[in-house]
């Protein structure tokens, strides 16, 4: 019975969605089925939006609920993905890392006098982590009967890295033209090693710019929406207060017109916290693909940067309440 609702519920979802999410999910390495997870994070989904439109419509809004009921389904939905995709991408960058020791070790299996096969499966190891186990799976395979051009292949399409991708495609290239396995993959290793420390060179000179981006977006903003908001906020409650006249509506003074300001706190607060939210979004985005060459690895910045927005911008608020407030004649 469960399953038939397990399969119903994956019928509702596009076919290209469910084989993305069963390739991201084979990198994030769950084991569980692409259904039973579909079936999960839709209804918690719905659970959470359903409980979240319910208080919003007991607070007193009529039109609200259904806007906040399909952005916070739709949204979780995405962060449900967005985890999946977050985790394959850890899981690449790890074995990336540990990639050249494992090759450096399956090269001196080889010069030991090990066959290929039984030479990657001793290079699996528990420091390893992700890359240990894919090894493993790789070598059982080939010790099985399977070619062990198919098994590296296999293992490289299992791991979410272009860099290991590409790394076993060119073993498998040299092996089939004779190539000197131990040396291919000794200069293999060394290869990665140097691209890695070419990419950590390349993220600390551009790393200024991401401090500056962080500085703009985490601080300055928030800092001078709160003082905008508080001086529009000031003035519009001083200009209510003034007599300038029934028909003109606003007194001259040269050049310049004082008019009566009419603008809401509401709105005010409303738009600088969407636009402290929007800015906190991209600025991420823009970090992460200056230190990482990658948009979504900013995404993990998001949290970080959105609460330190709004902190700021709060306590902000509430010390020119308190103290600026105290000289000003509202």
């Amino acid at each position: 019975m469960i399953q038939k609702i397990y399969k119903k519920i994956r019928w509702v979802y596009p076919k290209r969605y469910i084989s993305w999410l069963e390739k991201n999910m084979n990198y994030a390495g769950i084991e569980i089925k692409t259904e039973n997870f579909i079936t999960l994070s839709f209804l918690y989904s719905l659970a959470i939006s359903f409980v979240l439109s319910l208080v919003i419509f007991v607070l007193g809004h009529k039109f609200i609920p259904y806007l906040a009921f399909f952005s916070s389904f739709f949204g979780l939905q995405l962060l449900f993905d967005l985890m999946v995709v977050m985790i394959g991408d850890k899981r690449g960058n790890y074995a990336e890392t540990v990639l050249p020791d494992a090759l450096q070790l399956m090269s001196a299996n080889i010069r030991s006098g090990l066959t290929p096969d039984k030479a990657l499966f001793f290079a699996a190891r528990p420091e390893f982590g992700v890359l240990e186990r894919e090894i493993k799976f790789a070598a059982s395979k080939a010790i099985a009967g399977e070619p062990i051009e198919e098994a590296l292949i296999a293992l490289g399409n299992r791991i979410k890295s272009r860099i290991i991708n590409r790394t076993f495609t060119l073993i498998v290239e040299g092996m089939r033209k004779g190539g000197e396995i131990a040396s291919l993959l000794e200069q293999t290793a060394d290869d990665i090693r140097d691209l890695k420390i070419l990419k950590k060179e390349l993220a600390a000179q551009v790393g200024m710019y991401g401090i500056f981006i962080f500085i703009a977006v985490g601080f300055a903003a928030p800092l001078l929406f709160s003082f905008s908001s508080h001086l529009v906020i000031t003035m519009s409650s001083i200009s209510s207060k003034l007599n300038l006249g029934e028909a003109s509506k606003y007194a001259s003074l040269g050049a310049l017109k004082l008019g009566v300001i009419k603008v809401s706190p509401d709105f005010l607060i409303t738009y600088s916290l969407l636009t402290l939210v929007l800015s906190s979004f991209f600025g991420s985005l823009i970090i992460g693909l200056l230190q990482d060459g990658k948009e979504k690895a900013g995404i993990k910045y998001i949290p970080i940067i959105l609460t330190l927005n709004l902190t700021i911008y709060f306590v902000a608020r509430l010390v020119l309440a308190r103290f600026i407030g105290v000289i000003t004649p509202v």
